[in-house]
């Protein structure tokens, strides 16, 4: 045989191998799949999270066991499931309880729950969503009741101060009496505990806190007052306000009239208070003296402080521009030489300055195709009155993903980082917000955001999402056909079947033979003309 055919029998022979080897691997789907409910949980971090897990049988009659994981924890979570693994004869459902902490950073997390069969090596994949805001630190709010009360020099005046706990506080609260501070008074029991008239905490959570205030107006003056009574614990405050009226006769007849007795306003700016000195008669032998006691560094305009006759008064008061938000207590007082015969408490409530916050957004167009998919843009703060915001981007489809800082610094660069799914062409407005925590200021600015071309299709097409099925050993072939949302399974390349291999091998054989012996085969010689 010439060297020439044996080569062209050897190559024969190579593709028919490889004919029939290929012909002989098995591309099937996986025998189970996964289904998560719901894709998407918001929680603050502390909070636990919960999603439903469910094992859907492919194969009729598969039963092997399915076992649960969860990759790619966000940092400080942890992920318990109540049924692991789950069975098609059994347990089916299974919840996934996803547990944060206070440490765990605020960002939107995806989650991939990993379902394994280790008999059949086969694993299918599914994502969740799991956003984390920030926690809020524990708190109460104070109350007190009656909100107005009326008693005779003398008496007592009894209040009821309350506690209502948030976010999980159950703590001792400790409680004064800022104003009047001179009164004599008692709180029981000090310092509030929950459901309980001593200082022993029952069993968590607590929520209800009461104690009793009794004021002696036995060394108080007839007028009206201010009542404020603070709780604290570990440097947390709150206030609760109410109004007492001490009645009774005085010597003369002289009354004092401030109004009003409660005032707000914001700092660097000044009010207005209308006094009123009332005495019977017209006038007094002896002359009075008005003194007006302001917080220390506050300003009051001039007025006369020496008075003998009835009198009306405008006061006009500054708040200075660097004070704190706050509740703060001027008095009203009119003396006879060095007796107090005469108070009247005004409450000012000093509130917050509103800060402005400007958001810079460039560029505020983008556009995303299948050649461009992805685009950054860069966010700047500026506000004259806060330190950092917290930002938020709403209006996206969810064909088109974003990440972007919980929180901006003013003055300093952020990123938005857009990548285009499978969102079908047009154009999309979307919000930025920009929240400021510590002055309650809110802006906001749009972001248009244009899809060109025909939808993005990808080796795992999300329009709608794919599966992709990947068979190693030792080549990948992938499969692709359309479900729910986007899994990926991997399944093992089964074995060639020995007597299938043999079959074919001894095919491949016969037809060599065949080949060779018509080759060998002598060319008959034609018979000679004209031979009888």
């Amino acid at each position: 045989m010439k060297m020439g055919n044996r080569i062209s029998l050897f190559l024969l022979v190579l593709v028919l191998a490889t004919i029939l080897s290929t012909a002989l691997i098995e591309v099937r789907a996986a025998d189970f799949d996964l289904d998560v409910s719901p894709t998407y949980r918001r929680v603050r971090a502390g909070e636990t999270a919960h999603f439903t897990v469910t094992l859907i049988t492919i194969t009729p009659g598969y039963s092997n066991d399915v076992y649960l994981r969860a990759l790619f924890e966000p940092p400080a979570v942890s992920v318990v499931f109540s049924d692991n693994p789950l069975n098609p004869t059994g347990d089916i459902d299974s919840d996934m309880e996803v547990r944060t902490s206070i440490y765990t950073p605020p960002g939107v997390y995806t989650i991939t729950v990993r379902g394994r069969d280790p008999l059949t090596d086969q694993n299918v994949y599914v994502d969740v969503t799991l956003e984390v805001l920030p926690p809020y630190e524990p708190e109460f709010e104070l109350s007190i009741s009656p909100s107005s009360l009326t008693v005779s020099r003398g008496d007592k005046a009894v209040f009821t101060v309350k506690a209502a706990p948030f976010y999980g506080f159950n703590h001792p609260i400790y409680l004064s009496l800022i104003c009047p501070a001179c009164a004599s008074h008692t709180f029981d029991p000090n310092p509030m505990c929950p459901s309980s008239t001593s200082c022993s905490c029952p069993a968590i959570p607590c929520y209800i806190y009461t104690s009793t205030l009794t004021i002696d107006t036995s060394g108080m003056s007839p007028g009206n007052y201010s009542i404020i009574v603070e709780g604290c614990y570990d440097g947390y405050c709150d206030r609760a306000y109410a109004t007492l009226t001490v009645g009774g006769v005085s010597e003369e007849e002289i009354n004092l009239i401030v109004y009003p007795v409660t005032v707000k306003v914001k700092p660097d700016e000044t009010f207005h208070i209308r006094v009123t000195v009332g005495i019977t008669g017209g006038e007094t032998t002896e002359p009075l003296t008005l003194r007006v006691v302001p917080p220390p560094g506050w300003y009051v305009s001039r007025y006369p402080s020496r008075l003998s006759k009835t009198s009306h008064l405008d006061l006009w008061v500054t708040v200075p521009k660097g004070t704190s938000p706050g509740t703060y207590g001027m008095s009203v007082e009119l003396y006879r030489e060095e007796e107090l015969l005469k108070s009247r408490q005004v409450m000012i409530l000093v509130e917050r300055t509103v800060g402005e916050i400007t958001i810079d957004v460039r560029p505020s167009h983008v556009v995303l195709t299948e050649d461009n998919p992805e685009s950054e843009l860069v966010v700047i703060l500026n506000s004259p009155d806060v330190n950092e915001a917290i930002l938020t981007l709403v209006g996206l489809p969810s064909g088109i993903s974003y990440s972007l800082p919980a929180k901006l610094r003013v003055g300093e660069l952020g990123s938005i980082n857009l990548t285009l799914r499978d969102a079908p062409p047009g154009e999309y407005t979307a919000t930025l917000i920009a929240k400021a925590e510590d002055c309650g200021c809110v802006n906001t600015t749009d972001i248009v955001v244009e899809v060109k071309g025909p939808p993005i299709q990808t080796a795992q097409a999300r329009a709608p999402a794919t599966r992709t099925q990947t068979i190693q050993q030792p080549k990948t072939v992938t499969v692709t056909r359309t479900v729910s949302s986007v899994r990926t399974v991997t399944v093992e390349r089964p074995q060639l079947d020995p007597t299938v291999l043999g079959l074919g091998i001894v095919g491949a054989a016969a037809i060599i033979s065949a080949v060779y012996l018509l080759r060998r085969r002598p060319v008959p010689t034609p018979a000679p003309v004209g031979a009888a």
